[in-house]
C-alpha cells in the first residue's frame, strides 16, 4: 500500500511539473519575442590579402597576414611604431576593422604624436609563446619602437584549441529547442554575469606551479619576449585582461590574475591590469553579444583610453629606458 502512495505522489508531481513545464514554455513563445542567437564560433583568419564575412562581421588580412592596413615597411623620420601582440580580444573577434583596439590606440595618440602608428600583430586562438614568435617574425618587418603584449586568462593553458563539453552539448540543444530555457539563461548571464563555475574551468588555471606545462610555458615565453625586446631596445607593456566576468571579490581567476602580475613586475616588466577599469560596468554592457563576450566597441574605447594613457611615457623623446633584473631560467 505505501509503494502504491509514494508511486501515486511521483506520478502526480511529475505530472505536475511538466504540466509547469509546458505552460511557461507556452507563455515564454508568446510574450518573449527574441530571436535565439547561434552558439558563437570563433574565426582564425590566416592567410596574406584574405577578405571573410563571419558571422556579419567583415574580417581582412593585410600582405603580412595581419589585420592591419598596409604600412609601409620603411619607417619614415619621426615615426614611432607600436606592434600590438595579443590573442582574439586585440585581433577584434567580433569587431569591424575600425573598432579595433589598436585603430583606437593610434587615434588617441596622434594628436600628441603625429607620425606614430599602431600596428595590429595579434592572432585569435593564441597564446604567449605564439607571441614570441610572432614578434620574432614582424620585428624586421616593422621595427617597432614599443611592443605591448596583451595576456588573457586562457594563456596559461597548454596548447590551443578546446573540445566541447558534453555539458555545453546539452545548453545548446535546450537553448535551440527550449524558448524558456533560452529566456532563463539569457537573464542569468547577462543580469548576472555568472561565469562558468570552477568545477567546470580546466585545472591548468588553479593552483599554479610548475607541475603545470602551460604556467612554465607562459613564464618561459615572457621572458623570451622580454629578453628579445631589451636586446633590441624596444620597450615593453605587458596589459592584462580579465574575463569579463564577475570582476569583483567573487573573481574566479583571481589566483592566476594575482600570480601573472606578480611574475611580470618581478621581471622587471612595465605592467598595467585592467581589472579596475573594467569593474565599475556591467560585463555585458561590454560583450559584442551574449553569445561573442569578446570585446565589444565600448570596452576596446574604454581599454585604449587607459593603455594610452600609460603608454604616452613610452613615446616621450626624453624617456629613459629603465634596466630590468637579470633574466630568470626557468626548467
Amino acid at each position: 500500500m505505501r509503494h502504491k502512495k509514494w508511486l501515486l505522489s511521483l506520478t502526480i508531481i511529475t505530472g505536475n511539473t511538466v504540466l509547469l513545464l509546458v505552460l511557461l514554455e507556452g507563455a515564454t513563445r508568446v510574450l518573449w519575442h527574441h530571436d535565439v542567437e547561434k552558439q558563437h564560433i570563433g574565426i582564425v583568419l590566416n592567410g596574406v590579402n584574405r577578405e571573410v564575412v563571419h558571422e556579419g562581421v567583415r574580417y581582412n588580412t593585410n600582405s603580412f597576414g595581419l589585420r592591419n592596413r598596409e604600412v609601409e615597411v620603411q619607417k619614415s623620420a619621426g615615426t614611432k611604431r607600436i606592434l600590438a601582440l595579443g590573442d582574439s580580444f586585440t585581433w577584434g573577434d567580433g569587431l569591424p576593422g575600425d573598432e579595433l583596439i589598436t585603430v583606437k590606440m593610434e587615434t588617441l595618440l596622434k594628436p600628441d604624436f603625429p607620425g606614430v602608428e599602431v600596428i595590429n600583430g595579434a592572432l585569435s586562438d593564441s597564446n604567449t609563446s605564439d607571441e614570441f614568435q610572432r614578434l620574432v617574425r614582424l620585428t624586421p618587418i616593422y621595427d617597432p619602437d614599443v611592443v605591448i603584449l596583451f595576456f588573457f586568462t586562457n594563456d596559461v593553458v597548454a596548447g590551443n584549441g578546446s573540445t566541447e563539453s558534453w555539458r555545453s552539448k546539452v545548453k545548446e540543444f535546450l537553448r535551440h529547442h527550449s524558448k524558456f530555457v533560452a529566456f532563463v539563461y539569457y537573464q542569468v548571464k547577462t543580469k548576472y554575469a555568472v561565469g562558468v563555475p570552477k568545477s567546470l574551468l580546466p585545472a591548468e588555471y588553479f593552483n599554479l606551479d610548475d607541475s603545470k606545462p602551460g604556467w612554465v610555458a607562459f613564464k618561459k615565453a615572457l621572458l623570451q619576449i622580454r629578453e628579445y625586446c631589451q636586446s633590441r631596445n624596444i620597450e615593453l607593456q605587458f596589459v592584462v585582461i580579465p574575463t569579463l566576468t564577475t570582476l569583483n571579490k567573487n573573481y574566479p581567476y583571481e589566483e592566476l590574475r594575482e600570480k601573472v602580475i606578480s611574475f611580470a613586475r618581478s621581471s622587471g616588466i612595465h605592467t598595467l591590469d585592467l581589472f579596475d577599469v573594467f569593474a565599475p560596468f556591467d560585463p555585458s554592457d561590454l560583450w559584442v553579444s551574449p553569445e561573442n563576450t569578446h570585446w565589444n566597441s565600448k570596452a576596446t574605447s574604454i581599454a585604449a583610453g587607459k593603455v594610452v594613457a600609460h603608454l604616452r611615457v613610452l613615446l616621450e623623446p626624453r624617456h629613459e629606458v629603465m634596466l630590468v633584473p637579470a633574466l630568470h631560467s626557468v626548467h
